[in-house]
This record gives C-alpha cells, sequence and structure tokens, in this order.
C-alpha cells in the first residue's frame, strides 16, 4: 500500500506543476464535500506543504446540499479536530433541485447552485483560486458526458479562469485515477461521507462509468489512452461541423 501513496503523491504534485496550478502566496479555497476526492485532496494539499520550498493557505469550504443535517456536523467535527480553518455553508439545493418543477435534470440545478454559492464564498474569503477534488475517471466520464449527451467534444480541464481571471478553479487530483484515490483513504483512516443525493446512482456519470469500467478491467492502458487523446486532437480526421443542434453548455463534473 505504500507505494500507492507514494504514487498518488507522486501523481499529485506533477499535475501540479504541469498545469501550474499553485504559486507561493496563493490563498485557496478548497471545495470539500465529504466524498474520498475533496477529503483526500485537502489532506493531501497540506501535507504536501512540509516537502515544498512554497507555502500556500488552505481554507476548506463545505456547501451542504441540504439532504441531511448530520453530514455537515461530522465535517465540521473533522475540520475542527484536524485544525483546518474552514467554512460550512447550509443550503437547501439539493431539495429543491429534485423537486416535482426539476425532475428532468436535478444533477444540473444543484451543481450550478454549489458552484455559484462557491465562488461567492471565495470572493468573501479573498480567494482567488479554488481547488476541486475531480480525479482522472471524472475528466475522462465527463468528457465521454459530452459527447454521448451533449454531443460536443468537451470536458473539464485542470486549470479554469472565470471573470476574467478574478477566479481560478485547479483540479490537482487530475492525474490521479478514482481507484488509487480510495485506497489511499482508507490508508490514512479518511472519514468519507456517503452521499445522501436521490440521484447519485442514476445519472448519466454512472452509466458512462458503467460503460469505461469494463474498459478499464480488460486493459489497464486504455485509463491514460483516453485521458491522453482528449490533449491529443487531430482535426484533420475529423469530419466538418454540422449545423448547430440546440443544447446546454458543455457537463463540467459533479459532486464538488
Amino acid at each position: 500500500m505504500a507505494f500507492v501513496d507514494q504514487e498518488v503523491r507522486r501523481l499529485l504534485g506533477k499535475g501540479i506543476h504541469h498545469y501550474g496550478l499553485i504559486e507561493n502566496g496563493d490563498r485557496i479555497a478548497v471545495g470539500v464535500s465529504g466524498g474520498k476526492d475533496s477529503m483526500l485532496l485537502l489532506w493531501l494539499l497540506r501535507e504536501r506543504l512540509r516537502r515544498i520550498p512554497i507555502s500556500y493557505e488552505l481554507i476548506a469550504v463545505h456547501v451542504d446540499p441540504g439532504f441531511d443535517e448530520e453530514s455537515a456536523d461530522r465535517l465540521e467535527t473533522f475540520f475542527t479536530q484536524e485544525g483546518f480553518g474552514y467554512e460550512i455553508i447550509r443550503t437547501d439545493h439539493g431539495p429543491r433541485a429534485h423537486g416535482p418543477e426539476n425532475r428532468e435534470n436535478p444533477c444540473f440545478l444543484c451543481a450550478r447552485s454549489r458552484r455559484s454559492v462557491l465562488f461567492t464564498k471565495a470572493r468573501e474569503l479573498g480567494c482567488p483560486k479554488i481547488a476541486l477534488g475531480h480525479n482522472q475517471d471524472d475528466m475522462i466520464e465527463t468528457f465521454f458526458i459530452n459527447i454521448c449527451y451533449g454531443a460536443q467534444v468537451a470536458g473539464m480541464v485542470p486549470k479554469q479562469e472565470f471573470f476574467g481571471g478574478e477566479i481560478t478553479l485547479i483540479r490537482p487530483l487530475a492525474l490521479v485515477p478514482a481507484q488509487s484515490i480510495l485506497k489511499v483513504c482508507k490508508n490514512l483512516g479518511l472519514p468519507i461521507l456517503p452521499s445522501k443525493c436521490p440521484s447519485a446512482l442514476k445519472n448519466q456519470r454512472m452509466e458512462i462509468r458503467n460503460m469505461l469500467d469494463g474498459l478499464f478491467r480488460k486493459n489497464s492502458k486504455v485509463r491514460g489512452n483516453i485521458y491522453h487523446a482528449m490533449s491529443n486532437v487531430n482535426l484533420e480526421y475529423l469530419p466538418p461541423g454540422l449545423p448547430a443542434r440546440g443544447k446546454r453548455g458543455p457537463a463540467r463534473g459533479h459532486d464538488e
């Protein structure tokens, strides 16, 4: 297991350096949902400070979707015990997104509302960077969601500026496979909160995930090949565009 731990740390550092995600003196809001990805990201970003010659500040920010009261309380206990600076914002985004008036796409509305709150809080905290816990599998899944359901070739990027550079989203786990993250969380004994979202196991992402899992099991190189293909596009061998179709903007992620 020690190898897995070191490999995840190596891939985290490689992603940060390769994509230029963190600089000396950064003040970073870390979006913590309570899932394995965001919990490990928060932990590793702080741990990394002991091994590098630069310094940055972390503030954990949890946007509670409002499915239950216990999850936010458990996270607050964890943040306090471990000495993390934190902010918890309680909302009713989850239940409202799953209300009778919005049965078609509750995930889209919930994610958009959560992101808006996160951006607002980051501004209040003076954090021009927001770190999200999306891993390599999330990046690949979003790519296929946009192809299959959005009729466009698009995905998430490791570093993305908003509002003219006022806010920058960073995804330091972009090179780390999901299965490795789970193993390291267990090794470290990090608490992982189960999702209370009623759509967690019956959405487009789960359909794509199940399809990809079959490919990954058959050939261990497929995951890496797909990730590299996303930044190795040969337009000469793609057909010219057809008339535009009515569609929503690209999918960008899930629980942040």
